[in-house]
């Protein structure tokens, strides 16, 4: 399973160098800044460490191949066929493999020796070979960082649990921890012209965005009970678990975090300042209808691509266009109970405060193009876990030993960039509520 995770950090560091290439090309093929070139070079410099490793590994498998001994089979019954057709193995489902190595280490106190044997004995040699193949974490005291391929599917896993990623953000590889690409601040236009005459210059203005790896940590305490058990729905509950620990972490922040050299920027800070809009002051049918389209005709007079449209809002503002009627008691948006406004998917998360503002009872809608909002994973997550640690509940300090739990912490490292900041809008000081317009 090793060259299996090195060929797929391969194509990652490849995904990253090309990406570089192909941005300097679609931006009227211009060669490639000085950071851009440093990064190019660090990755080519990756790829061929890389591609040494998996060479070696091949060697190691030919020659294993090569030593195997033969398997001596008695002949069959005369009246059985002399082979089994072969049985596909069963795919495991995603998040599966990610879920079982955490487990074994978790339930052995992170000794890898002895989570390798408890995987083994759970789930067969293939998994206990894949816990014994974890390498140790350089940055996480006690932690493992889980082979690339499994975080990998570990994060594909989570992307219809978080709103911002489940509404079409791009996830951009960033193997190495940083990442530099260049951005639109304004959008292009063309003209005719005659014969001999010089193409018109487009007013395309671009910036550039620099994205580095910030880091998640994510406590997610699991019974010591359930921890022991072997059985898939088990092993899905948990994954369940860890995924939305993760997931309310990168919701909250991916939509209001201020960001800071520790933190990444959320939309509401990497949007236009000019593009937050106050919501009326009355709640009417016709201001809400006028509020919304406002929201909408400032993304699409940016000349935004409209690739991945949503919106995003609380459980309350959703709650209450679903049942908005208008002066003969009809239903004023109808599809919002499907989960769509104007056609475009609403995403629903209470990552959104309803208790904002003066009063405490304001809140926030936002709408955009969510093709243009970067997210750069390095793909990679580090777990520990810990039977002795304390966590926060809610306000309350819990002992993980006193209740007989493992404190499961999961680290993974992630930035947000936007291609076009003018692709996002929102409304505040939303108010809305159902029955306020009765």
């Amino acid at each position: 399973m090793r060259i299996t995770a090195l060929k797929q950090s391969l194509a990652t560091v490849l995904a990253a160098a090309e990406l570089i290439t192909t941005t300097a090309a679609n931006d009227d093929d211009r060669d490639l800044t000085a950071d851009e070139q440093n990064a190019f070079e660090g990755h080519m410099a990756e790829a061929s460490v890389l591609q040494a490793k998996i060479a070696r590994e091949e060697q190691i498998l030919a020659l294993k191949s090569s030593a195997a001994a033969p398997v001596n089979v008695p002949p069959a019954p005369a009246n059985q066929p002399a082979t089994v057709p072969a049985a596909a193995a069963t795919p495991l489902a995603a998040g599966v493999m990610f879920t079982r190595i955490t487990m074994s280490l978790a339930a052995c106190n992170m000794d890898q020796r002895a989570a390798a044997d408890h995987a083994e004995r759970a789930w067969g040699t293939e998994t206990g070979q894949i816990v014994a193949n974890q390498e140790q974490s350089t940055n996480v005291k006690g932690g493992f960082l889980v082979d690339t391929a499994y975080s990998t599917d570990f994060i594909d896993v989570l992307r219809p649990r978080v709103v911002v990623r489940s509404l079409g953000a791009r996830s951009v590889p960033m193997p190495d921890g940083n990442l530099t690409m260049r951005n639109k601040t304004q959008g292009s236009t063309a003209g005719y012209v005659g014969e001999r005459t010089p193409a018109p210059t487009t007013d395309i203005r671009v910036d550039s965005m620099s994205m580095s790896a910030k880091t998640l940590r994510a406590l997610v305490p699991i019974t010591n009970q359930l921890i022991r058990r072997a059985s898939m729905g088990v092993v899905t509950m948990i994954r369940d678990d860890l995924l939305e620990g993760v997931a309310v972490k990168e919701d909250a922040q991916f939509i209001r975090g201020a960001g800071d050299d520790l933190t990444p920027k959320g939309l509401a800070s990497l949007m236009l300042g000019g593009n937050k809009i106050p919501v009326s002051a009355s709640t009417t049918l016709k201001t809400v209808t006028a509020d919304l389209a406002k929201v909408r005709l400032r993304v699409i007079n940016a000349n935004v691509p409209m690739i991945s449209c949503g919106w995003i809002m609380t459980p309350r503002s959703k709650m209450f266009l679903e049942t908005l009627r208008d002066g003969n008691g009809n239903i004023a948006f109808p599809e919002v109970a499907q989960g769509k406004l104007y056609g475009y998917p609403i995403g629903m998360t209470t990552s959104i405060p309803d208790n904002l503002g003066v009063g405490g009872d304001e809140s926030e809608i936002y709408f955009g193009d969510f093709s243009q909002l970067m997210i750069g994973d390095t793909e990679s997550v580090t777990i520990a876990a810990s039977d002795e640690a304390a966590y926060d509940d809610g306000g309350v300090i819990r002992s993980a030993f006193s209740n007989d739990e493992t404190v499961i912490r999961l680290i993974a490292e992630h930035d947000t960039g936007t291609r076009y900041s003018a692709a996002f809008a929102m409304l505040t000081g939303v108010t809305w509520s159902p029955g306020d317009d009765e």
